[in-house]
């Protein structure tokens, strides 16, 4: 994979997990805990879920074995519908609750000895917080089929090798890293903040993102201590009261607005229009900075269309920019795009009549749950900078 941008407003940096450490205080290293991250593979429609099922479990049997001295964990994943039921759980405690894989991951991180998944991101996300984490990837030959399994080849690229588990008869070797401070990252972040002093709006839709942002927080109130820091959250079904209720305490303002998604049912048409007139009104202050996780998000390119002459940072993992803004270099078979009609009237009428940066929605063919979203324009050309994160903490 091309691993060099020859372009000044794109920069390759690591996940802000570091500026998080001292949040941490959950210490009780007696209890060791194993955590296998559950998949949804019924939503995985081109691959083959029974020979998934037996894959799994043979993988749970390297974990039970392995890890005997552990307390060993299922988290079952949000999107799961019973797919738990189908394994061979003996000896795991199977826990589900509101807690994304990220928060449960660092509130526990004192307390997790391991981390499995066949291929789960928040694996990736447990290497780069310090943790022992693996995926079972490469066991699973002949159950990925189609776009999905170029999907996922891509997103596991990067990685180091001892983040993959080959060999199921062979010792478990640990990977965790010491976290460092991206020195690089500071200084730059920090040169953005000097040239323009408003207060820094980051905008997310995804919450496993927000410990990234309370990081970047953190760093930013050690470098500005008085600089205000708010949240703009694109509200969906994983997010619950509970959590933006806790948000409010982080950050100085909260605002919250209903994720619009491409739709053309006539409510959904106004429920947009609604939302669009009410953040074109809204004011910003001079000098604001505008962080947004969420690039092809409704409510993001609301905020970044209005307030041009606002600083505009967009950061995003490196394979999801890979993915979604350079889709044809990654072996898919462009003949097998298809845009369905809710997107085509918003790239095409809506975004222009509401003042909107266009949009591309391609949904990939066939049984394939696999689509690409993203700008018209380059990301690069929309947002003053961008930062992408690197899979791999090294």
């Amino acid at each position: 994979m091309k691993q060099e941008v020859n372009n000044l407003n794109l920069n390759f940096t690591h996940w802000p997990y570091f500026w998080l450490d001292s949040e941490n205080s959950n210490a009780d290293a007696k209890d060791k805990w194993a955590v296998f991250l559950g998949s949804d593979f019924y939503s995985m429609l081109e691959n083959d879920a029974e020979l998934f099922i037996n894959k799994t479990n043979q993988c749970l049997d390297y974990i039970r074995k392995i890890c005997s001295d552990c307390r060993l964990i299922y988290r079952i994943h949000p999107d799961e519908k019973g797919e738990h039921k189908l394994l061979d759980l003996t000896s795991f405690s199977v826990e589900k609750d509101d807690k994304i894989s990220e928060d449960f991951l660092w509130a526990n991180k004192e307390k997790i000895k391991y981390v499995f998944s066949v291929c789960s991101a928040s694996s990736i996300a447990g290497l780069n917080m310090g943790l022992n984490s693996y995926c079972f990837y490469n066991n699973f030959g002949g159950v990925f089929k189609g776009a999905y399994k170029i999907f996922v080849d891509h997103y596991l690229s990067g990685l180091p090798s001892n983040f993959f588990i080959d060999n199921l008869g062979a010792p478990l070797l640990e990977n965790k890293i010491k976290l460092k401070e991206d020195e690089r990252l500071k200084e730059s972040f920090g040169r953005v903040l000097t040239e323009n002093k408003g207060p820094v709006w980051f905008i997310v839709t995804e919450n496993r993102y927000l410990l990234a942002i309370r990081g970047l927080a953190r760093m930013i109130r050690g470098i500005f201590p008085a600089r205000p820091i708010n949240l703009i959250v694109s509200k969906h079904h994983r997010w619950s009261d509970g959590d933006l209720e806790e948000l409010r305490n982080k950050f100085d303002k909260v605002l919250v607005f209903t994720r619009s998604f491409y739709s053309l049912k006539p409510s959904k048409l106004i429920s947009a229009f609604i939302t669009a007139r009410k953040i074109k009104k809204l004011s910003l202050e001079d000098g604001s900075v505008l962080v947004g996780f969420a690039h092809h998000d409704f409510i993001e390119n609301c905020f970044i269309s209005y307030n041009k002459d606002k600083f505009k940072v967009a950061v995003l993992p490196e394979i999801a920019w890979r993915l979604h803004f350079r889709t044809k270099e990654l072996g898919f078979d462009v003949n097998k795009f298809l845009f369905n009609k809710a997107s085509f009237f918003y790239r095409w009428f809506f975004e222009p009549f509401l003042g909107l940066n266009r949009t591309i929605f391609r949904h990939y063919g066939g049984a394939s749950a696999v689509y690409f979203i993203r700008l018209q324009k380059e990301l690069e050309e929309v947002y003053d900078k961008v930062y992408l994160i690197k899979n791999s903490p090294l």
